[in-house]
């Protein structure tokens, strides 16, 4: 009887570590949820860093406009239509 309820302690055993490694593999807070949470926010991070740049090369971009007078004559002849006295505008 002794022999019977060790064995079965051992299997009992053995199965709670089957089930352990199983979950702690690919149960919802796995190591490849852990992944793919990680994965995600490399991805995020590069995005940001992307949009980081974007925005201070507009950031220039918009200093420049302000400071620079032949981007500022530049603008307002080829968006505004504006003319210097005595031009004429011609239209594509």
């Amino acid at each position: 009887m002794r022999y019977v309820w060790s064995r079965f302690i051992i299997l009992f055993l053995l199965l709670e570590v089957a089930a352990f490694t199983w979950y702690y593999h690919f149960g919802p807070c796995g190591r490849k949820a852990l992944h793919q949470l990680q994965e995600i926010a490399r991805q995020t991070q590069e995005k940001i860093d992307t949009m980081v740049q974007k925005n201070n090369d507009l950031q220039d971009q918009i200093e420049s406009w302000k400071t620079d007078p032949f981007l500022q004559e530049k603008f307002a002849r080829e968006k505004l239509a504006m003319q210097k006295q005595g031009e004429i505008i011609y239209f594509r």
